[in-house]
């Protein structure tokens, strides 16, 4: 099992109690508030904060932050699975896995793809021009809102389409046309949208879904606005879906020796230079394989009944959850600045 050395700052965690009752049942909506159910603190200080926050009706809202250095999404996904079958006294029915072995560079280590310049910042990062005023704006500008797709709307949407595609490629083409449009990009810009790719079942041979860690990499679909926008959902759909299925195993492995090779260098993330404006950039995050119907913490109802991100002061990005509520179906969480918020809410279930 990986040690990691923090000096006491590896995991807060939280209680707060309040005289507050839920308003109503979910579906939950987007709220500037739910920073005030996490812990305040001034830095992200620890790998790993937590916030148990109580109702008086009894409720219970868990409110976390964690260092995706540490874990991905689906790390954090089992852990709750885990938490919550701890609390409820169970043994755990898959533990995590902690080998390192498994993601082992080739002997000797080579790369085939450019890391530095798509992962990493190349040694001398060109910043397109941009200042960091234009990359920023006030976080009072941004709006989060929830977008709800019915299985009878996305079995629509799936019809419209000249071949078979996942439920996220769908949507997510669906809605990076949708969020072009709102933001009325120029026809010959260059919009993009960064997937997040789990690396776990694209590895050869697979990794098991508990292997606890970050992989993940992202891919980066992109077309221009005029060709998104008149080539139609099988057109983006079809982008989508080549764009993902170039970060494979081959890609992955050259990843792996990247670091091998590189490892000791002080390298930085792209997004390191990045401010809280990706327009004409979209980031979309599946949350659709996590096991959100597996938690429950006990207590006679602890089953959860709603899970949504905290409100995001950034434009641009795209998260998509399971529908916990009755009939399934497919929530998405947008931050976008607020005039192309107003926009997609109008036309976000729209065919055209």
């Amino acid at each position: 099992m990986p040690c990691y050395r923090r000096r006491r700052r590896g995991c807060a965690a939280t209680r707060s109690c309040g005289g507050l009752e839920f308003t109503g049942p979910p579906p939950f909506e987007p709220s500037r508030h739910f920073k005030l159910l996490h812990p305040l603190t001034e830095e992200p200080e620890h790998l790993f904060q937590v916030q148990l926050n109580r109702f008086k009706c009894g409720g219970l809202v868990i409110a976390m932050t964690f260092h995706h250095q540490v874990a991905d999404g689906q790390s954090m996904s089992t852990f709750f699975v885990a938490w919550g079958r701890a609390v409820r006294g169970l043994a755990i029915e898959k533990p995590p896995v902690f080998d390192r072995s498994l993601l082992k560079p080739r002997s000797p280590p080579k790369y085939e793809f450019p890391h530095r310049g798509f992962e990493f910042l190349p040694l001398c990062p060109n910043q397109d021009g941009l200042s960091l005023s234009e990359r920023n704006i006030n976080p009072s500008d941004i709006a989060n809102i929830v977008l709800r797709y019915p299985l009878e709307y996305i079995a629509k949407l799936k019809a419209e389409l000249n071949r078979k595609y996942t439920t996220f490629e769908t949507l997510s083409a669906y809605l990076w046309r949708k969020i072009t449009i709102a933001r009325s990009l120029a026809e010959q810009e260059h919009a993009t949208i960064r997937i997040s790719v789990n690396g776990r079942r694209r590895l050869q041979p697979p990794l098991p879904d508990e292997f606890f860690g970050n992989v993940v990499l992202v891919a980066l679909p992109g077309a221009k606005v005029k060709l998104l926008i008149e080539g139609g959902l099988s057109e983006a759909a079809q982008i989508v879906h080549e764009g993902i299925r170039k970060i494979d195993d081959h890609y992955f492995q050259s990843f792996i020796d990247f670091g091998a090779i590189h490892g000791d260098e002080e390298l930085r993330p792209v997004y390191a230079l990045e401010g809280n404006v990706l327009s004409p950039a979209v980031e979309a995050d599946s949350w659709l394989g996590f096991e959100f119907h597996k938690v429950d913490f006990g207590g006679g109802g602890g089953r959860l009944c709603g899970f949504i991100p905290a409100w995001v002061p950034a434009d641009g990005l795209v998260v998509f959850i399971p529908g916990l509520g009755e009939g399934g179906g497919v929530d998405v969480f947008v931050s976008l600045i607020g005039e192309h918020a107003k926009v997609l809410s109008q036309i976000s279930h729209t065919m055209d």
